[in-house]
C-alpha cells in the first residue's frame, strides 16, 4: 500500500479518529525508510496518545495503522508519511 503524504491534514485525521472511535486498540508502526533502522511500535488505546508519538518524528517516517482486532485488515490500514 502507497502511503498518503501529509498535505490534508484534517482528512486523515478524521480517519485516524474513525480508526479509534470503531476498533480501538490501535497497533502504531513507525517505520523509517533508507535509514537501516527497525520499526517503532506501540499500542494506543485512544486518539491522544497517538500525537505525542508523531510529534517527535522527522521527514520522511512511515507511520502506518491497524486495529488489533483485524487480523487481516483487508482495507490495508491507514499509512501516511511525516
Amino acid at each position: 500500500m502507497s502511503a498518503t503524504v501529509l498535505s490534508d491534514v484534517g482528512a486523515m485525521r478524521e480517519r485516524v479518529a474513525g480508526l479509534f472511535d470503531e476498533k480501538s486498540p490501535v497497533l502504531v508502526e513507525v517505520r523509517f525508510p533508507h535509514m537501516g533502522t527497525s520499526s517503532d511500535w506501540h499500542l494506543c488505546d485512544a486518539l491522544d496518545e497517538l500525537d505525542p508519538i508523531l510529534e517527535r518524528l522527522g521527514p520522511g517516517a512511515e507511520v502506518r495503522l491497524h486495529s488489533v482486532w483485524d487480523v487481516t485488515d483487508p482495507t490495508g490500514g491507514i499509512v501516511f508519511k511525516r
